[in-house]
């Protein structure tokens, strides 16, 4: 028996979804939480193989979660459930340690397959998901390799918060020379605004540290 703890916000969501898991399935739902304080309190007092989490939760977001039930408790497992089929949000929980990442347009025919391979130590993404992840990747390698050197280090100062005259007093260049590079490097990416370029910032690393 697969023993599960939900973390969704909403009741009446989390009662369909345990009423699914146990009646398709070796699973019994041992706890219920509807924030990320909530889970972490009764993941202390309680055995549990696996987590479903939401990924958006009124007190923290399912990958901040993730990452921290990772830390404090390494041997369970953690599959999310969520309404965002976005790859920037499967990449991120992927990357924060979790298993397996389902959408809730799925749910009635996924979740409990979900759940058993997650539980038998394999991921589980969809055939959609995966296929989006691995052409976004794809496609995101392709693009920094076409950035110059001096390209690149000028859009990861820009994403850390320097404005175009600190970079140019960083990098001793002028600030139209900064604009040019943003402007060529921006165009290379497909990025348009600066929340793209803040998103691809984070998805790269350039934030970390």
């Amino acid at each position: 028996m697969i023993r599960v703890v939900l973390v969704e916000d909403h009741i009446l969501v989390r009662s369909g979804i345990r009423h699914l898991l146990e009646a398709r399935g070796p699973i019994r739902v041992v706890g219920e939480a509807g924030s990320g304080r909530e889970a972490l309190s009764l993941l202390e007092r309680l055995e549990a193989d696996l987590a479903i989490l939401d990924v958006s939760l009124p007190d923290c977001t399912g990958i901040d979660l993730c990452r921290t039930l990772k830390a404090r408790f390494p041997n369970l497992r953690l599959l999310a459930l969520s309404m965002h089929e976005d790859p920037e949000y499967v990449r991120g929980f992927l990357q924060a340690g979790g298993e397996g990442y389902v959408s809730k347009a799925a749910v009635d025919h996924e979740l409990v397959d979900a759940v058993l391979a997650v539980a038998r130590g394999e991921r589980y993404l969809n055939p959609s998901l995966a296929m989006r992840l691995a052409m976004e990747m794809v496609q995101g390698e392709v693009q920094e390799e076409s950035l110059s050197p001096r390209e690149e280090e000028v859009l990861r100062l820009l994403a850390q918060g320097l404005s175009h005259k600190e970079v140019a007093e960083r990098l001793a260049i002028s600030e139209k020379t900064v604009a040019t590079y943003r402007e060529r490097g921006m165009e290379k990416l497909g990025l348009k605004t600066r929340s793209d370029l803040l998103r691809y910032a984070v998805r790269r690393g350039w934030l970390s540290g």
